[in-house]
């Protein structure tokens, strides 16, 4: 009996090993705290296809992630995986040698790159190589309280207006007390009108501005660019639109600004919460031609894996169907996977669903955004600093961007020399 059991006992820790032996544990970081129910059944659903791999999830939020990330490239044990915003931070992690050209393995599994948007597509190439595939994107547009509008007699906004109507209507809905303070904004964004995302890069790509040349410099001191600042200025100046602050609160949700200029991953946001007032979103309003902007996430694989096959079938297989499709039943964010877009917009209580339609026919016209090396050192400069004091009114407009190209395009090309080999 004793020897039965001392068998038995070994052919229990033989078969253990047998179904551990082989699998793969590979780790994935993330940022995105509010996202984590919709992660959480991806990586539930990829393990159970993939019996071999297990995933280890590191959630850490946004304002350590980078800090993060540099600490642990630096010590040589970083995450297999990690989420990348491939429109401000992907670059400068290429030049650095910090992650995975994934172009070998999308040629090899012949991956069908059309089922994602093609202007979505291009943020995740850099020098014609793929570093990541897409997961999702964004696009903006323009939120309005459709009471604030009833109450002063104005037409809702729709693909017809310009900016010459936004202008024309955030005079009509600025609202001041007896005392000259205002009580309702006729437009905002955030964190204010300075936003770049938002409100200027998209108007300077509708006034034909090339925001980021083809020699990789920026070029904002052209006098297309000085025409939207210019009227971005007017805007604040004039009082339609609160001045920039550090920490500006959101009027739109409070009821205290008739009209936002804000991003599609709001639309959930605003609609959970929202209560007080009817709203809509119309697309946003052309300084020129129509125009809008997209940003786009992916996951990338470290360089210095040790488990890059693994890593691949899991970047794999987040950039496919079934994880886009779980991504959208969370609603907040459209999955760049093609048809899963509508699965988003379905999502939104009928009401709702046209204002997300919007976001989603945007991107017959959005432009990728703008990338350029050392970005991740020179944008908080660009955006605290010069933008924020040419709105504030306390730095001329052209001066203003005329410094800040010259000092972009100062860390561009010693972003360059640094990591030229």
């Amino acid at each position: 009996m004793a020897r039965f059991r001392f068998f038995l006992i070994v052919s229990l820790v033989v078969a253990v090993f047998s179904l551990s032996f082989g699998v793969t544990t590979i780790r994935y970081g993330v940022w995105m705290v509010e996202q984590m129910d919709g992660i959480k059944a991806q990586i539930a659903a990829f393990e159970k296809e993939h019996p071999d791999i297990k995933v280890k999830l590191e959630v850490v939020p946004w304002e350590n992630y980078w800090t993060k990330l540099q600490t642990m490239l630096a010590g040589g044990n970083c995450w297999d995986v990690f989420a990348m915003d491939t429109g401000f931070y992907m670059e400068d992690y290429v030049i650095r040698g910090a992650v995975l050209d994934l172009t070998p393995y999308i040629e090899r599994d012949h991956i069908d790159l059309s089922v994602y948007p093609k202007m979505v597509l291009a943020i995740h190439r850099f020098n014609g190589r793929y570093y990541s595939l897409p997961r999702d994107y964004d696009t903006i547009a323009l939120y309005y309280n459709k009471d604030a509008f009833d109450k002063a007699g104005l037409k809702y906004p729709d693909e017809s207006w310009t900016w010459t109507d936004v202008i024309y209507a955030a005079e009509k809905l600025t609202i001041r007390d007896k005392k000259g303070n205002v009580v309702q904004w006729g437009i905002v964004s955030d964190p204010g009108l300075e936003a770049v995302q938002q409100v200027v890069f998209p108007m300077m790509y509708s006034n034909g501005v090339e925001i980021i040349g083809k020699d990789g410099h920026m070029n904002i001191d052209v006098p297309q660019a000085v025409a939207v600042l210019r009227s971005i200025r007017d805007i604040t100046k004039h009082g339609y639109a609160p001045k920039p602050l550090p920490n500006i609160q959101d009027y739109f949700i409070s009821g205290k600004a008739a009209m936002m200029l804000e991003g599609s991953w709001m639309l959930g946001y605003y609609d959970k919460n929202i209560k007080s007032f009817k709203w809509g979103v119309a697309p946003f309003p052309p300084f020129g031609v129509r125009a809008t902007i997209s940003d786009s996430l992916g996951n990338v694989i470290w360089a210095k894996s040790k488990h890059k096959e693994a890593a691949w079938t899991f970047v794999k297989w987040l950039a496919g169907k079934e994880a886009a499709e779980i991504l959208a039943k969370t609603g907040a964010v459209i999955p760049a996977y093609k048809g899963t877009a509508d699965m988003w917009v379905k999502g939104f209580p009928k009401e709702h669903q046209k204002d997300a339609e919007v976001f989603i026919k945007s991107v017959a016209f959005t432009n990728p955004w703008p990338r350029a090396l050392g970005e991740s050192k020179w944008f908080d400069r660009l955006t605290s600093y010069y933008l924020f004091e040419i709105v504030s009114g306390r730095l001329d407009v052209e001066k203003g961007l005329k410094m800040a190209t010259e000092e972009i395009n100062r860390i561009i090309d010693q972003t360059k020399k640094r990591y030229s080999k």
